[in-house]
């Protein structure tokens, strides 16, 4: 593979750590920094293939790094490597991640901690240990889903590994809001990606059971439409470089602007229907 060249030079000091480089959106994420001038530290569960797939040996500008993010103390030593050899961490993007499939019936215990460890755990270890070196300006993502707004059927334990993840990282960005920190929580749609190959079996097979909800995802899966990786990585680079203030979600892609708009209108539609039974009680009447 041709290494990437860099276009811009507008960013030459700033770095852009990402983990999770190595395939899928975080590979195309990583190419549009490094076009657009980043120095990159990149993380993967092997640096060799870092190497292979962007071809850049050049450690004043490319930094690549295996990571267990099974092992908190490796993580904070990774975070610290990443520091000390470029002095600063300007744009953090926290994508590592994989799916196990199934109803709540079918995902055993093992199952749920698995994925708890990588989507949740791992990504509070990185908000824990980074943000010592982060600055006014800096920018944290953390790539989520919109299965972490609206549940996507007969995925539960995926779906709570992200609706966790949208919990720290809301409360995450009031903490370091007055430090002057950025953090977008980014709810992804359907990309093209190898994600859905790599998902697990859960450790039951009911689907005859379900087989109402596993028609429901069927159908669902098949409407989606995967899109171009490059353009989600287009719109991570045009937020991080805006001067606007950053938004905490973004809903990238129409399937996930749509279904985030299914369920507020849901929840819109209960909180009026069910006013009087959940508040207008509490209301002291007016004299």
């Amino acid at each position: 593979m041709e290494p990437i060249i860099t276009n811009n030079k507008n960013n030459n000091d700033k770095v852009f750590f990402i983990i999770g480089a190595s395939s899928g959106i975080g590979l195309s994420v990583t190419k549009q920094f490094i076009s657009a001038g980043y120095k990159i530290a990149a993380t993967s569960r092997s640096k060799d293939n870092l190497l292979k797939v962007f071809n850049i040996h050049d450690e004043s500008r490319f930094l690549a790094l295996e990571n267990d993010l099974l092992d908190d103390k490796k993580i904070k030593e990774t975070i610290d490597q990443v520091y000390q050899h470029f002095g600063r961490i300007d744009v953090v993007f926290s994508n590592a991640g994989f799916g196990i499939a199934g109803v709540t019936e079918e995902i055993s215990d093992e199952n749920l901690r698995s994925l708890f460890d990588i989507n949740f755990f791992a990504s509070a270890s990185v908000l824990r240990h980074v943000t010592e070196y982060l600055v006014k300006g800096s920018h944290v993502f953390m790539v989520s889903s919109f299965g972490g707004f609206h549940p996507i059927p007969s995925n539960s334990a995926y779906n709570a590994t992200k609706f966790a993840m949208d919990g720290l990282s809301e409360s995450y960005a009031e903490e370091v809001e007055d430090l002057g920190i950025k953090v977008t929580i980014i709810n992804s749609g359907s990309f093209a990606s190898s994600f859905g190959s790599g998902m697990k079996p859960a450790a039951r097979d009911l689907k005859e059971k379900y087989s109402a909800i596993y028609k429901k995802t069927h159908e669902l899966v098949n409407n989606l439409e995967y899109k171009d990786p490059t353009k989600f990585a287009e719109i991570v680079l045009e937020v991080t470089e805006s001067a606007s203030k950053a938004p905490l979600h973004l809903f990238i892609g129409p399937d996930a602007n749509n279904f985030a708009n299914i369920k507020i209108d849901r929840l819109v539609k209960e909180l009026k229907e069910n006013e009087l039974l959940t508040t207008q009680r509490f209301l002291t009447p007016s004299v």
